[in-house]
């Protein structure tokens, strides 16, 4: 895979599919391919498909230090540059919805149409308190990764599955690595009312209901934030990528695709 220098980070990425550039943006967790690996196929279909893995993640390299919104937001736009096929099409999940909304405002001309899903503007004492609980479990990770599934999915699709022994298997991808408490530690500081507001790229945002990982409000928030945004709401917790993934897929493409 293609691997570039972002300051003091190495960022990969891998590229599939044909049609118009759409960069899928991961947010807290492994990386590009633990969010949407799952859905790459089909948005192949009709984009080619940009895949990175920011810092964080455990594909990428850097030095360690305190992850910010301008960092990301550079490493996604170094991204654009190096694939030369921009500009591109963004969508952005959880923490990846503040980091495409930040790229939109920050890099205007490498962005065409932004897609923020589960975003936020700034974090509240809900999530304060949610993420501290989490990283007080740093120490366990079973019960590190119950924290971030329980919240991340809606109770009717953990009521779906089988066992416990499902949902600890989904948690073992979010393991208390360094990156991931960075990744966590960064959601807890994340503001970006002075950028929302200059987003000039057409923008969808795409909120969950109910949604105990990033509350909805906080999607109602972005879109209220971003002028001239539409606002689509599923029902679905948090993580709408494995609840819904085919009607997630059509209405992404549907908004991609439109005139």
């Amino acid at each position: 895979m293609p691997t570039i220098t972002v300051g003091s980070s190495r960022i990969q990425y891998r590229v599939t599919g044909s049609g118009p550039a759409l960069m899928l943006v991961h947010g807290v967790g492994k990386g590009g391919e633990a969010a949407f690996g799952h859905l790459v196929d089909r948005f192949a279909q009709r984009n080619t498909v940009i895949l990175p893995d920011l810092s964080g993640s455990e594909a990428a390299e850097d030095d360690g230090s305190d992850l910010t919104m301008e960092q990301l937001a550079d490493e996604v736009a170094a991204v654009i540059d190096h694939a030369g096929l921009g500009p591109v099409d963004l969508v952005g999940f959880s923490l990846g919805g503040a980091v495409v909304a930040a790229t939109a405002a920050l890099h205007p001309d490498k962005v065409r149409r932004v897609v923020p899903v589960g975003g936020l503007v700034q974090t509240d004492r809900y999530m304060e308190n949610l993420i501290g609980l989490t990283l007080s479990q740093k120490h366990d990770p079973v019960a590190f990764g119950r924290v971030l599934t329980t919240t991340a999915f809606s109770p009717k699709y953990i009521n779906s599955l089988d066992s416990l022994a499902e949902v600890d298997a989904m948690g073992e991808h979010l393991s208390p690595s360094s990156g991931r408490i960075r990744q966590l530690e960064l959601l807890v500081r994340t503001d970006i009312r002075d950028l929302a507001g200059k987003i000039q790229a057409d923008t969808l945002v795409i909120g969950c209901n109910p949604d105990a990982a990033v509350p909805t409000q906080h999607s109602r928030d972005l879109h209220a934030a971003i002028p001239n945004a539409s606002y689509v709401e599923f029902d679905s917790g948090h993580m709408v990528l494995v609840e819904q993934p085919e009607e997630f897929v059509r209405v992404v493409d549907e908004f991609v695709h439109q005139p």
